[in-house]
């Protein structure tokens, strides 16, 4: 596809949106069924709502806990939480405060909870749970694990307001179904954020976590996104007016960027020149980088495009002052020219703060209980190279034994078979319940093998392992 028509999808809202997350296959993670009746909509300001619709859990009312987001105030709706449960299990739906919910328990409840926390949802005022994916929740049903996800009190990158509604959900299953044996939490995307903060900060309220395509970082997912732009900047040669009062970038996107840098396939010089940057500075040669590149060439602009002026907090958050960047050899700039010459943005240190906002700013790696992470090779949103940053975090806590990593060699976002998420779920129970602590794999160093033990099955195209 070429650049223009990829930027259309972008302009369309739909690429954005669906790359944020590993998203299931409709809103009850099922294939569209009828929905059981009920559901309600937030009343934003208050404090204290109905928890259940028809069809769902006892009533009674619920408060949400405030501890780590960072809340806009912004008017929200929820959309209707309903939806219908797997055989042997039953479906609990309503609303805490401005977050809808869903829980699922099997007849045959083996009394332990999973807390899902979803990925990016875009900046619209309708807020939405989503359901685990599809074989993870098939999986934690059939082997009677209750499950529980929240939607966000608002939308935009928010880990922090997901780390408080998700365990806002937690008391509140509590109430109704009495506390669970073990608890763990997963989260994908902006969820695996979600996870970090969680076992970080709240670490007393979980037994493990189950991080999928995470963004581990922190803030530090926003900071590559900022190099994603700048580089882009530098190597097309062109001035983009971010930051600027009335900033457009539609006709530097949509017009001079395509003819300078041209499309994933077809690059230009300048165009190599942005690809070997980008790949160095994601984790280096791997597995599928070209097919997660292509995926994420023009969806990876979104954020500035919505928001030239950098007015939102991630946006000004976000910095990429001290990012080194590196190029291959032969393609006409050294690094040395590269780093004299890309873009630096600095942050607000208003907006990175980490006692106002402690969710936009990096994570600190003090994990307290078992972490187990799983990230594809060719992922371009959530580079894989968050990995490598988080293990770093976490060996420098004196953590590295909480943190078992796994590659999964696939390109593009959140992209993991049955087996994968079925098998990572149930070595991370098996450590918590029996310390039988999993294998995972060195991902800081180079990834050109990485993953051949835990991809499950291997991909069309995969080149398999290098002699």
């Amino acid at each position: 596809m070429k650049l223009r028509g990829l930027f259309g999808a972008l302009l369309l809202g739909s690429s954005l949106l669906a790359a944020a997350g590993c998203s299931s296959d409709g809103p009850s993670g099922m294939p569209p069924e009828t929905p059981v009746q009920g559901g309600l909509q937030a009343t934003p300001g208050t404090t204290e709502t109905p928890t259940a619709g028809p069809g769902g859990g006892s009533g009674g009312t619920a408060t949400s806990l405030r501890q780590l987001g960072t809340y806009s105030g912004a008017t929200t709706t929820a959309k209707d939480p309903a939806f219908v449960a797997l055989d042997g299990a039953s479906a609990h739906f309503g609303q805490i405060d401005r977050a809808a919910y869903r829980i699922e328990v099997p007849d045959a409840w083996n009394g332990e909870l999973v807390l899902y926390a979803h990925g990016f949802a875009g900046f619209g005022t309708e807020v939405a749970v989503e359901s685990p994916p599809r074989a993870l929740r098939q999986y934690l049903v059939a082997n009677g694990y209750a499950w529980a996800a929240s939607s966000y009190s608002e939308n935009g990158y928010v880990p922090g307001i997901g780390a408080d509604d998700t365990l806002a959900l937690k008391r509140h299953f509590v109430e109704e179904f009495g506390d669970p044996e073990r608890t763990y939490i997963a989260g994908a995307s902006m969820g695996g954020n979600v996870v970090a903060l969680a076992l970080e900060n709240q670490a007393t309220e979980y037994d493990g976590g189950l991080a999928l395509c995470g963004a581990l970082g922190g803030i530090e997912q926003i900071d590559y996104l900022a190099s994603w732009v700048a580089v882009a900047e530098y190597t097309s040669g062109l001035t983009f007016p971010i930051g600027e009062p009335g900033a457009n970038l539609a006709p530097v996107f949509l017009t001079e960027l395509p003819r300078l840098l041209g499309a994933p396939d077809a690059p230009t010089e300048q165009g190599r020149q942005f690809a070997s940057v980008i790949k160095l500075l994601t984790g280096g040669p791997r597995p599928f980088f070209a097919e997660g590149f292509r995926e994420q060439y023009i969806v990876n602009f979104g954020l500035v495009m919505i928001d030239p002026e950098r007015r939102l907090l991630v946006n000004r958050a976000a910095t990429n002052t001290d990012t080194d960047y590196a190029i291959d050899a032969g393609l006409g700039v050294t690094a040395e020219e590269l780093n004299a010459g890309v873009r630096r943005y600095a942050s607000d240190p208003e907006a990175r703060n980490a006692e106002t906002h402690p969710d936009a700013v990096p994570t600190t790696g003090r994990i307290r209980v078992p972490l187990l992470t799983l990230h594809n090779t060719g992922d371009l949103f959530v580079p894989i190279s968050m990995e490598q940053s988080y293990r770093a975090k976490v060996e420098a806590a004196g953590k590295g034994d909480l943190l078992v990593q796994r590659a999964i060699r696939a390109g593009g976002h959140c992209k993991f078979s049955e087996q994968e998420l079925t098998a990572a779920f149930a070595d991370l129970v098996a450590w918590v319940k029996d310390g039988t602590k999993p294998k995972g794999e060195d991902l800081t160093g180079d990834l050109t093998n990485a993953g051949l033990e835990f991809t499950n099955p291997l991909r069309s195209g995969d080149p398999g392992g290098i002699e």
